[in-house]
């Protein structure tokens, strides 16, 4: 299922769901930036981790 999800929205969105630059100010949204272990629910720690979690499921061509 994760992979049949990846592959359908890395068809959709192409690079960007995965390796595009996520904005600066997402940093600054809910608690206050600190790495990802620290501050787990930071928007930009958010977006990071649904971007890694893609990158590692779509199927290498």
């Amino acid at each position: 299922m994760g992979h049949l999800l990846c592959r359908t929205l890395f068809r959709i969105f192409g690079h960007r769901i995965c390796c595009g630059r996520i904005p600066e100010w997402t940093a600054h949204v809910g608690q206050p930036w600190r790495p990802i272990d620290e501050a787990p629910w930071n928007l930009y720690n958010v977006v990071w981790s649904v971007q890694a979690w893609i990158r590692n499921r779509v199927e290498k061509y």
